[in-house]
């Protein structure tokens, strides 16, 4: 086995962001507002006891009503459980570092676009390097910080919150950032509908630069998830000018944003090169003078490249071979990172028919489900087992609630009791020359095969697969996910609400949960939210629609010259404080 392909991501990203487009770009049509739209909103992370910013502090805002006290920094009440790697990852708060040079590092996919309404995860990863939000997300994954924002207020009644831009921000073609420009990037990302992202915004009632050094946003209704929404990439702050000059269009493939690199060069399908932006705001940072991309589809030839000192890292989202992990921890010149992530992955189950239509079936099949003998023999013991439909910890992930054991005993049992005590048949939808895919696939056969359920395996192209799996014709199908947000509403209103592509297109359907989730998007206190998670958490693990399988950690080999690199949760590569020791 030679670990995961790039086609597994490719895979991931068309199965799960473009349906999750296809919903909202119908939502965006339709014109439903998000007051009246508990019931349709779109779908796309320890521990601090401190809490976010909420309708029920006090001072003055400009709506008329009481306002929080001004915040510089939110943090969430949290229960993050990292990933042990084989080095602890440097966190973007490191210390000083020296100055200068360039580094190459590979990774299997190019970027598609530069635009932020338009990104997917090779763009996202890169791109966040150029361009910032209002918001940021803490290296944990878990808390909201200023960015372009040096602190924000808050309306008593939760309608209205009042941005403090930071001051001397500058593009990196050196003009300053004004409130103009904030404004109009904003107001284009809510309008936007090819990207599919705009769900984000669809609460925003209005944007008003209300002088020159602030923004206030009025929302339609309470929605507690709005600063975690404002923080995605598809907010990221554009310099206005540098497109009207240029053209909206223009931006697919250039780039004018404030962060600590601009986009110095892009080779379609040869390389990505960052360079440094001399006007950053952050004082001394970044320290390298260019970061280069390089793009090398085959994972072994990344492994050459790497060892012979052609590249000094390995970056892209499941290129380093599982298996050779323990060989390239051996190499004195190398050092594996295995950084925290929110990659969950796990087996839907389509619940509309027989024999899945029954509930002890699927529970039976979690039971029969040996995760650690997965995690011990095709993933090399990278990975944790996941215990719900979020990923462990995630913002309001419940640590403490059990997981699916390996109990086949209580799998027969479940199957005696279920409309298929004789045994089921099963199909599992996989990709076509996915060796990844087909080696799960057999496995969980075998393992199944001692409950009496007899599975095929289907393989299709990908494309054929993935058009199978939208258009709900699938039995089984391998899935995963890695969050776009730190709150959990955009995943939760993807796995439960069923107007989000009929609940990750299992077909099962929970009125408990749909309207505990819907209460959760309007409960602003976070322990009360925390509690509606934990519930809509417990649900989905006893329904079953799926079965859950492991969370596994973003894999990266660097050179041991390179320093303080960090690969965030969300996915984004850092920079910011990375440098070369010679």
């Amino acid at each position: 086995m030679d670990g995961f392909q790039p086609s597994v991501l490719r895979d991931r990203l068309a199965t799960s962001l473009l349906s999750r487009r296809r919903f909202l770009r119908h939502a965006a049509v339709a014109g439903i507002g998000v007051p009246a739209a508990s019931a349709l909103l779109a779908a796309c992370g320890g521990g601090s006891d401190k809490t976010a910013t909420s309708a029920s502090s006090a001072s003055t805002s400009s709506s008329g009503g009481a306002a929080t006290t001004p915040t510089s920094a939110i943090t969430i009440n949290q229960n993050a459980s990292p990933v042990a790697g084989s080095a602890t990852p440097a966190a973007t708060t490191a210390g000083e570092g020296k100055a200068g040079g360039s580094i190459t590092f590979t990774r299997s996919v190019d970027s598609l676009n530069a635009d932020p309404t338009m990104w997917h995860n090779p763009d996202i990863w890169v791109f966040l390097s150029i361009y910032q939000q209002l918001v940021g997300v803490k290296d944990n994954g878990l808390e909201l910080i200023p960015s372009l924002a040096e602190k924000w207020d808050v309306s008593q009644d939760g309608l209205t919150y009042t941005f403090a831009v930071r001051q001397g921000v500058k593009f990196s073609d050196g003009t300053d950032m004004t409130v103009d420009d904030i404004k109009w990037s904003l107001d284009r990302a809510k309008a936007d509908e090819k990207g599919g992202w705009n769900f984000t915004l669809m609460q925003v009632k209005d944007i008003a630069a209300t002088d020159a050094s602030t923004i206030t946003i009025t929302l339609t209704g309470v929605w507690a998830p709005f600063l975690s929404d404002i923080s995605m990439f598809n907010s990221a702050i554009i310099s206005k000018a540098f497109v009207d000059k240029n053209g909206v269009d223009y931006l697919a493939e250039h780039a004018m944003g404030t962060g600590p690199f601009f986009l110095k060069e892009w080779k379609k399908g040869v390389n990505v090169t960052l360079g440094k932006n001399t006007s950053y705001w952050e004082k001394d940072r970044p320290y390298l003078d260019e970061v280069v991309l390089k793009q090398v589809p085959d994972t072994n030839s990344q492994i050459l490249q790497l060892q012979g000192g052609e590249s000094l890292g390995i970056i892209g989202q499941n290129d380093v071979p599982l298996n050779r992990v323990p060989d390239l921890e051996k190499d004195a010149k190398l050092k594996v990172y295995k950084f925290t992530s929110t990659y969950n992955n796990f087996v839907v189950l389509n619940c509309r028919t027989a024999p899945l239509n029954d509930v002890k079936l699927r529970q039976a099949l979690n039971f029969a489900t040996d995760k650690d003998a997965l995690i011990k023999t095709l993933l090399f013991g990278n990975a944790e087992i996941s215990n719900s439909f979020m990923p462990n910890g995630m913002l309001f992930w419940n640590p403490d609630q059990k997981p699916y054991d390996f109990d086949v005993d209580q799998a027969k049992k479940l199957m005696s009791e279920s409309q298929s005590p004789n045994g089921a048949k099963l199909d599992m939808l996989v990709n076509s020359g996915n060796e990844q895919q087909m080696q799960i696939a057999t496995a969980l056969k075998s393992m199944w095969s001692k409950i009496n359920v007899d599975m095929s395996i289907t393989q299709l192209d990908a494309a054929v697969a993935r058009a199978n799996y939208q258009a709900n014709k699938f039995v089984t199908n391998l899935s995963g996910w890695t969050n776009d947000i730190i709150d959990p509403d955009e995943l939760v209103s993807y796995a439960i609400l069923p107007e989000s592509n009929e609940n990750y297109h299992t077909g099962w359907t929970d009125q408990k949960a749909i309207d505990l989730a819907h209460q959760a998007q309007t409960t602003l206190d976070p322990n009360e939210r925390r509690q509606l998670y934990y519930q809509i958490q417990q649900i989905h693990k006893d329904a079953a629609p799926f079965v859950y399988l492991y969370v596994i950690p973003y894999v990266d080999v660097l050179s041991t010259k390179v320093k303080d690199f960090f690969h965030h949760p969300m996915g984004q590569y850092i920079f910011t404080n990375t440098y070369l020791e010679s």
